[in-house]
């Protein structure tokens, strides 16, 4: 056995035999590099093994403490894998472990900066190139969530006559709460599988009233479609045109495989606010999003949310940060794509199989359906409990979700379809 395996074997062995304790720091490297009589590199990798199987965890400028030990993982409540899906626990759990270790100076005291963790702020920059949106640090700030976000833009002044915010129709529906639950006047213009008018759009942008416009570019929810370049360069060139900002909400970025451009790259007169949302990837607790701004909107957006929280969750932030760094964020989004990749090719083939003629996108873990106005009664969505129904001007749309009902609810809506 050389002194590579030796050292990883006794290290195991000390946790196994309660020699070593959770969050005890090990011998420095050259102390084991001495112990072991072998170089500081031989050491080190033994070390990269045992942070690899999880036995193990670095902090920066500090040394390698142990993850658990016996006594611990026997205290560990079992859960069921299917509780968490595909979400990655295991993998946060040890950056949210690590975080904590040798942080307790600002970590658990006011951080004093608005814009973010200054750590987690560099990693989502370099994250964000990933989805072809470059921005500068000073652009970025971390809100807890998407949510914290769209309200403070909607409490912003976009100018005296700027009264009205522009939505989508269907869109996000916690969006559609906001403007009502706040009576804030608001405009529809319907978004179908074709994408919008933007002859209507233009009309609109032309009253002078709309503060932004809140769009879903890519993997729209609920419909799941994606704007062409065309499309996203016409909005564009109309929101110059008319002062109008575009709202660029991406929460579902990690699971475009066509890597579609963002208006953010296409935007070269700062009119995108761009909001990426961590929720969709990692889990829903988490609630940790990022902004990039044009510089004339951050000083404002900053004031409104001071007012709302002193320090977006720091402990998560720098959970964050290392989770990004350490690729873990790289690796679970390369797992879902596998996963729902699967559940995308199971979706079609189910499809192909109806033969519908009926348009429909596939999205993440769902099919929708766009059909004529009026074309389901009230009979088909008693028949279909369980399923989704939106209403456009034109079109009405109905979404089934993949789930173990998935093939009866298809099943029955075909046999209404066809009656």
């Amino acid at each position: 056995m050389d002194k590579y395996q030796r050292i990883i074997q006794d290290i195991l062995e000390g946790i196994e035999n309660n020699q070593f304790k959770r969050g005890e720091k090990l011998p420095s490297i050259r102390q084991l590099s001495q112990n072991y009589q072998c170089s500081k590199d031989t050491v080190q990798k033994a070390m990269l093994e045992l942070k690899y199987q999880n036995k193990i965890y670095a902090v920066e400028k500090s040394g390698y403490y142990i993850l658990e030990d016996k006594d611990s993982k026997n205290q560990m409540v079992e859960l069921d894998p299917a509780d968490f899906q595909e979400l990655p626990y295991e993998d946060f759990r040890v950056c949210l472990h690590e975080s904590l270790i040798g942080r307790e100076n600002y970590l658990f005291n006011y951080y004093h900066q608005q814009e973010g963790l200054a750590e987690l702020i560099s990693s989502v920059q370099q994250l964000l190139i990933n989805y072809h949106v470059y921005t500068k640090k000073d652009q970025l700030v971390i809100t807890a969530g998407s949510q914290q976000a769209l309200y403070i833009l909607t409490q912003m002044d976009f100018g005296s006559e700027k009264t009205e915010i522009l939505l989508e129709n269907p869109t996000y529906s916690r969006m559609v709460e906001l403007m009502q639950h706040q009576a804030i006047p608001y405009q529809t213009i319907e978004r179908d599988f074709d994408g919008i008018d933007l002859v209507k759009l233009e009309k609109i942008f032309q009253t002078g009233k709309i503060k932004f416009f809140y769009t879903i570019p890519r993997l729209h929810n609920p419909l799941g479609s994606t704007y062409d370049t065309a499309s996203k360069t016409a909005i564009l060139k109309l929101a110059k045109k008319y002062g109008v900002y575009i709202i660029e909400d991406d929460y579902l970025a990690d699971f475009d495989s066509s890597k579609s451009l963002p208006l953010h790259y296409l935007d070269t007169d700062n009119m995108v606010i761009y909001i990426k949302s961590f929720t969709p990837t990692l889990f829903p607790a988490l609630r940790i999003g990022a902004i990039s701004l044009p510089q004339q909107l951050k000083p404002a957006f900053i004031k409104h949310k001071s007012l709302i929280d002193y320090d977006t969750n720091l402990i998560m932030q720098k959970a964050l940060s290392l989770y990004i760094d350490n690729g873990m964020f790289a690796r679970n989004t390369q797992n879902l794509h596998q996963v729902h990749h699967a559940q995308w090719l199971d979706i079609q083939t189910n499809m192909d199989e109806t033969k519908l003629n009926i348009p429909y996108r596939i999205s993440k873990g769902s099919v929708t359906f766009q059909l004529k106005k009026s074309q389901v009664s009230p009979f088909i969505e008693k028949q279909l409990e369980g399923a989704a129904f939106f209403s456009g001007e034109d079109h009405d749309f109905l979404q089934i979700q993949y789930t173990s009902e998935f093939k009866t609810r298809l099943e029955t809506f075909l046999e209404k379809m066809t009656m």
